[in-house]
């Protein structure tokens, strides 16, 4: 099956899952991911010109991931704590799959270029939502302090934007090399604060008032460069991407700002955004309206290569070469 023909597959079972199953607004969330979130993210991480073992597996993991996907569906659905946590447990098995791919592509490229190092980051974060997952199911909210809700939101979070962002950042910073423009500090800068967002704000979380205002405050400055960034790049995109990112951007933008004026209410102790719009504008717009249609648009402009060279393998033999290139002139 093809990566287009496992998306087209994974939206047909959602549409029929959310019709025929009595399902909550998290449930919902948890399937679009699944079926047809994830997958593409996948497909959008294999650059164009993969040369790596584990850029090969990634493309097989995106163009089978339907049966993991429903096993997904399946442990969000179930009743039974005992099915919850087998279906669990298989998509785990799946994200841990990705994140190994995320793992050995870090190993083998390196830290350098970012671009490749945000995306190998979205792809370990998978790992730690499937995690996230099992262990929301198991009941693990029954040895912490926070409610079920809470565990449910932070596996929703670890399928969504700390997934959905760096993915997409470092697809951005993949099209910014194929049209000749050299990301430079700028974007380093980006992709560190976007990789290191999602652990801040779940260290906010914990933490509170007032630490919280300001990671949120940081992340949110990160995501709003991000969607700047992306606007400004637009004229090289083609309507239908630009129709995406637009909304995406705008959609990110909105939701944030909804985010911020919630912790610093909270921080204030009054409620300038209540938590029922909090739920809807942050879950709702950023679930739909940023990573759906961001993941569309991306998805959309096609599999961008790697800037050439990224091997750490392949540069140390290229050294080589060189080395005994020199050597032979010199003789």
């Amino acid at each position: 099956m093809t990566a287009k023909k496992n998306i087209l597959a994974g939206a047909a079972v959602s549409i029929i899952w959310l019709f025929s199953a009595e399902i909550t607004i998290v449930e919902i969330a948890f399937t679009l991911s699944f079926l047809v979130l994830i997958p593409l993210l996948l497909h959008i991480a294999v650059p164009g010109n993969p040369d790596l073992q584990a850029e090969r597996w990634l493309a097989w993991l995106s163009q089978r991931s339907l049966p993991a996907g429903i096993f997904g569906v399946a442990s969000v659905t179930f009743d039974s704590l005992v099915l919850s946590v087998l279906c669990a447990i298989v998509w785990m098995i799946f994200t841990m799959a990705v994140a190994a791919c995320g793992a050995v592509r870090l190993y083998k490229i390196g830290i350098f270029p970012a671009e490749e190092t945000i995306i190998n980051i979205g792809l370990l974060f998978a790992g730690v939502g499937g995690m996230w997952l099992l262990l929301s199911e198991a009941g693990i909210h029954r040895l912490l302090p926070y409610d079920e809700v809470t565990m449910s939101l932070t596996a929703v979070h670890y399928h969504y934007s700390a997934v959905v962002v760096p993915i997409l950042t470092g697809a951005f910073g993949r099209l910014l090399v194929s049209v000749n423009t050299f990301p430079g500090k700028p974007y380093q800068v980006l992709a560190a604060g976007t990789a290191f967002g999602s652990p801040l704000i779940a260290l906010g979380v914990i933490q509170g008032p007032p630490m919280e205002v300001v990671y949120v405050a940081v992340y949110a400055s990160l995501l709003y460069w991000l969607s700047a960034w992306w606007l400004f790049t637009m004229p090289k995109m083609t309507w239908r991407v630009r129709a995406c990112i637009v909304t995406s951007s705008l959609s990110l933008m909105i939701s944030m700002g909804v985010t911020t004026l919630y912790v610093i209410g909270i921080a204030l102790d009054t409620t300038i955004i209540s938590a029922g719009m909090m739920f809807y504008w942050h879950g709702g717009v950023n679930a739909v309206g940023f990573s759906l249609f961001g993941v569309l648009g991306w998805y959309l402009l096609g599999s961008l290569p790697k800037r050439a060279g990224t091997d750490k393998g392949a540069e140390a033999l290229s050294g080589r070469a060189a080395q005994s290139e020199r050597r032979e002139r010199s003789e």
